[in-house]
């Protein structure tokens, strides 16, 4: 085990889990394929219709155990992103699996997965993030179909996905947005709405117009994003970092200061130099708990009609 002071903390490498959400046809797929570096395992089977100059390293296979064999590459080792698309149908592929791998518990007699099996399937959809995130330390993007669900006046996207995992998916992302078409532009959520749910995080959030991928343009719209976010993880440490410099070297000024708390004079002239002390962080409360504590050990009270500490006696 490691233990790490903020201060040593480094988020230069951090990798990031993401949900890309939307009706079909909006270009998730495009947009999950910006990210670094990534291999897609293409469970729906529709990397035909990313454009040829936007396709990527692409595992196509016809069951879950020959995907577990492909991720073994060493091609497939080596990149950074792993993007499922789409998550809906990662999950009928761990279905299938999951009553191969046991028809007696997981397979009902009508052939349909059972409760048990649906179990075994939200077991090994987690096992198969953190296997990606915590040990491969890859990044991990699932891009789901979003279905459409009237409440009342309001129509809702939800993610389309049979069984538990639908439920689950979101827990361990860092990001999650919805892709819309505004006109003739494609615009990411990523904060919740009536409509969508969405995740925003490290200084990502709101509304994010995406540009237009002309001939000849570069797609790494998340390669960009996820350098942005690390960029803003490392500037908050930094800026705290500052902070708990300037904290240490108040927190000095009020030890010094509380130490001459020996009366009522010297109590009420600490109480003045607290007061006008430049604060950081909880250095102001601290002080003021530190001080009621010394005065009430001394057996002080403070008197407002003369504005000063006097004794209780």
């Amino acid at each position: 085990m490691a233990i790490i002071q903020p201060s040593e903390m480094d988020f230069t490498n951090k990798r990031f889990s993401m949900i890309i959400s939307g009706s079909p046809g909006t270009g998730k797929t495009t947009l999950a394929l910006s990210a670094p570096n990534p291999v897609l395992i293409d469970f729906d089977k529709g990397v035909s219709r990313v454009r040829a100059a936007h396709r990527k390293l692409t595992i196509e296979a016809e069951t879950y155990e020959e995907v577990l064999q492909d991720m073994q590459s060493p091609t497939v080792q080596r990149c950074q992103t792993v993007v499922i698309d789409t998550g809906g149908s990662f999950v009928t592929f761990l279905q299938d699996w999951a009553m191969r791998q046991n028809p007696t518990l997981n397979r009902q007699k009508n052939g349909a997965i059972s409760l048990k099996g649906f179990g075994a399937v939200k077991a090994e959809f987690v096992r198969f993030t953190n296997q990606l995130k915590y040990v491969q330390n890859k990044n991990i993007i699932y891009v789901f179909h979003t279905v459409e669900q009237r409440d009342g006046d309001v129509t809702r996207q939800r993610l389309l996905c049979e069984g538990a995992a639908r439920d689950i998916v979101w827990q361990p992302c860092d990001l999650g947005c919805f892709l819309q078409m505004v006109g003739d532009d494609r615009v990411l959520g990523f904060s919740p709405t009536e409509q969508y749910f969405a995740k925003g995080c490290y200084g990502v959030q709101g509304l994010i117009k995406m540009p237009k991928l002309d001939e000849g343009t570069p797609n790494d719209f998340l390669t960009k994003l996820f350098a942005r976010a690390r960029d803003y993880i490392q500037a908050e440490a930094d800026q705290v970092a500052g902070q708990q410099d300037a904290y240490q070297q108040t927190m000095a000024q009020i030890e010094k200061v509380l130490s001459a708390v020996q009366d009522a004079d010297s109590a009420t002239q600490a109480a003045e130099l607290l007061r006008h002390m430049e604060h950081h962080l909880t250095s102001q409360k601290e002080a003021s708990s530190r001080l009621s504590a010394r005065v009430k050990e001394l057996g002080l009270r403070w008197d407002k009609e003369a504005g000063c500490y006097v004794s209780k006696n």
